[in-house]
């Protein structure tokens, strides 16, 4: 099929329209000469109306289009499974499913062979991946035999197809158990099954192996557990697992948790019995623990064989726990919530801290008639070290609450209650026990009813920038050259509490830019207090100073447990998790923090990887925003793994710190051994409108006639065009014409004296 068209300058033929009209119409304009005739005024007009004419047509762009149809070849993708599931001997002949593959594609190779030219045949084996494999003399090298780790179906679908990309397929042919075994893909599975469906390309599926019954397979496989945990030593933990049970309805399991230590003595610390009701249950199961003594330890959910179990690898997961020794312990109490976002920032930002925890007490407003609460026994059974009061009116808390805290600081513990609507003054603490604790006085009139207009006298307007009086541990939130900055950084307070006045020896180490007094300090018997105004500091964080917000608040924690002295250096290392597959990779951050928590920004470090068998390798290291962030390939390896970080400042050690972590020791390919035909049917069924189905083995014959009766489209058209003067060649001829024409006329008028 071939035609001419134009494509005008500027896809307008008005445009050269006009353009000639004008340029025509300028030939009618021509100069007097008397030495001129009619015949050379006319060869003339002649020659100018020719460089018109050519200009023209270079305007339009004359096109002749020629549309052909060649030949294009199909490819028939043929993709079969050498996963290690494959060896197992499940046929009625008694061979494995990778020997009844290699028979089945044996069987029809001369059928491959005779498909035609316009259909090739590429052979691929998968397991986790999929490689191409050689084909001589119309015979494919199978590999010596099937013995995969993993088996991701989809992600070699996938690369089949990206292997493929610009080609036409005929069609995927895919001989498999059709289980999924891999602990995460690259591509799922219905992904892959629906981009053959978007390019219009069938799968054909075929099972290999039995589709065992649950009822006849006998399993129990702890499925999840947590990989780690953190407890302060004597608080309690509570482990939680879920255990899968097939193939023994009605049958009671023991699960056992189990603790090892250091020294690899384990102990059992508790046994509970679960039952299945039916063939196949997931069923939770819980146990808690309160460990006695600090330290690293072990902790792993465990079921004993069962008799007929096949596979035991499973039968087990560990976990990591890590007992913290001697961590402060911090009570908030809070009387709003829902519109308070200083508590939510606070608390995030103690919880973060490793050697501190905190229990958070939420005393609603809205619930005034249940009002007060008595908090004396979990007061003497939490043994606290900090309280926080936060916006909580004196009357929430019964007057032995109240008289126990008083108590409690007099004996050395720390109190802290910051700003709000209901504190201080406006909470009416002066007619209570901690009005003598409190480091400032407080008006005996004041007081701020519920669901009243906030009372002016009792608060004091911002916006209010804050700036430290003096040096203090409290007031160092930065390096001492770059603290000053630090404050000025921060931004300004809404509005803060009216403080009456301050007691004798108390001292204002945080004031307003107005001179307001916002952060007073004392003592009260051997424990520290402090009065805090204001309640704004979540702004801190959400201004982009979450690091000084951490620090100010570890720091007010600290001073009041009387622990800001406690200088030490920690070396961390952070895993994303400690429990991975084998041949893994993964990164982890680690770094150095001085007492204040701030990091050791010049500290250079070294790592190393502990392999189970004891052998130790270097790891690579790169700059990480707060210190470095580490690689690590764990191999095939299982059992336990530990990370060695150390920090070195001038060639001097800083510390060490370290991360430990296992690679499971659970075979995917075995531990279900059930071919999944349902499965592959419904891969194929994605792919139904462009003819994809399942099909059973001995029906491959019958595929491959398909196939090569009803190829698919192997013709394409091909455009080819040509332009009036885009090729170089016809540029320079049409450059060489109007130069020839333009300086033809010239030459005439010269010769003629009409110039």
């Amino acid at each position: 099929m071939s035609g001419w068209y134009l494509q005008p300058t500027f896809d307008s033929l008005t445009v050269v329209f006009i353009t000639a009209v004008i340029l025509i119409a300028l030939l009618a304009i021509a100069p007097s000469f008397a030495s001129s005739n009619e015949r050379r005024r006319g060869l003339i007009a002649l020659l100018r109306f020719g460089a018109i004419l050519l200009l023209v047509l270079t305007m339009l762009r004359p096109t002749w289009l020629t549309t052909t149809t060649r030949p294009q070849t199909a490819t028939l993708v043929v993709l079969f499974d050498v996963s290690q599931s494959m060896s197992i001997a499940d046929s009625s002949s008694g061979e494995t499913r990778y020997e009844a593959v290699k028979d089945a594609l044996k069987g029809v190779q001369s059928e491959l062979a005779s498909l035609g030219e316009n259909i090739e045949v590429a052979v691929y084996s998968f397991d986790s991946q999929a490689d191409r494999l050689p084909v001589e003399n119309g015979s494919v090298k199978f590999p010596a035999k099937a013995d995969g780790r993993f088996t991701d179906i989809g992600s070699s679908l996938d690369d089949v197809l990206r292997q493929m990309a610009g080609k036409k397929l005929a069609g995927v042919l895919l001989l498999s158990d059709g289980a999924q075994r891999v602990f995460t893909p690259r591509v799922e599975l219905q992904r892959a099954a629906r981009d053959l469906a978007r390019l219009d390309v069938p799968l054909h599926t075929i099972t290999f192996g039995q589709a065992i019954d649950p009822s006849q397979a006998r399993d129990v496989a702890v499925k999840t557990l947590p990989d780690q945990f953190t407890v302060f030593v004597k608080n309690e933990l509570v482990v939680q697992a879920a255990i899968h049970i097939q193939g023994m309805a009605n049958r009671p399991v023991p699960v056992q948790l189990i603790l090892e230590n250091e020294k690899g003595e384990a102990t059992v610390i508790d046994t509970k019995r679960i039952q299945s009701t039916k063939d196949q249950e997931t069923l939770d199961v819980g146990f808690r623990y309160t460990p006695q003594t600090p330290g690293q330890y072990k902790l792993t959910v465990a079921v004993e064989p069962q008799e007929g179990e096949l596979i035991t690898k499973n039968n087990r997961l560990d976990a990591y726990l890590n007992v913290l020794s001697g961590g402060l312990k911090v009570l908030y109490l809070e009387g709003r919530v829902l519109d308070r976002f200083e508590q939510k920032f606070l608390r995030r930002a103690i919880a973060t801290s490793a050697d501190m925890q905190i229990d958070f007490q939420w005393i609603d407003r809205r619930r005034r008639s249940e009002w007060p609460v008595d908090l004396t026994k979990q007061i003497e059974e939490g043994k606290y070290d900090v309280f926080l009061i936060g916006d909580l009116d004196s009357s929430a808390l019964s007057d032995e609450t109240l008289a126990l805290l008083a108590k409690e600081v007099e004996e050395g513990k720390g109190l802290m209650m910051q700003g709000g609507f209901h504190t201080f003054g406006a909470g009416r603490y002066q007619r209570t026990p901690l009005a003598d604790v409190l480091p400032i006085t407080i008006n005996r009139f004041e007081g701020q009813d519920f669901d009243a207009p906030v009372r002016e006298d009792l608060h004091v307007a911002g916006p209010l920038s804050l700036r430290p009086t003096k040096p203090h541990y409290l007031t160092t939130i930065a390096v001492l050259t770059e603290n000053e900055n630090a404050w000025k950084s921060l931004p300004p307070m809404h509005g803060a509490n009216h403080f009456e006045g301050i007691k004798p020896r108390a001292q204002v180490l945080i004031e307003s830019d107005s001179n307001a007094p916002i952060l007073v300090a004392g003592e009260y018997g051997l424990g520290r207090v402090l009065a805090f105004a204001v309640d704004g500091t979540w702004q801190w964080a959400t201004f982009g100073k979450a690091d000084l917000h951490k620090r100010f608040w570890r720091q007010c924690i600290l001073w009041l447990a009387k622990k800001e002295e406690l200088e030490r250096r920690d070396v961390y290392v952070e895993l994303p998790q400690r429990r991975f597959p084998p041949q893994s990779q993964f990164t982890f951050n680690a770094g150095a923090r001085d007492a204040a928590g701030d990091v050791i920004a010049d500290a250079t470090f070294q790592a190393s990887l502990i392999a189970p068998d004891g052998s130790k390798s270097n790891l690579r290291l790169s700059p990480g925003d707060e210190g470095v962030i580490g690689t690590v390939e764990t191999g095939e390896a299982a059992g336990d793994y530990l990370i060695e970080v150390t920090a070195l400042r001038d060639g001097k050690a800083l510390g060490t710190g370290s991360g430990r972590f296992f690679v499971a020791d659970q075979d995917l390919e075995l531990a279900d051994p059930s071919a999944k035909p349902t499965q592959m049917a419904s891969l194929a069924a994605i792919t139904s409108s462009a003819g994809g189905r399942a099909w059973a083995a001995e029906q491959l014959p019958e595929l491959i006639e398909m196939v090569k009766k009803s190829p698919p489209e192997t013709e394409v058209e091909v455009q080819t065009k040509w332009t009036w003067p885009e090729s170089t060649r016809d540029a320079w001829i049409n450059l060489i014409l109007v130069v020839a024409i333009l300086s033809g006329e010239w030459y005439l008028r010269k010769k003629w004296g009409m110039v």
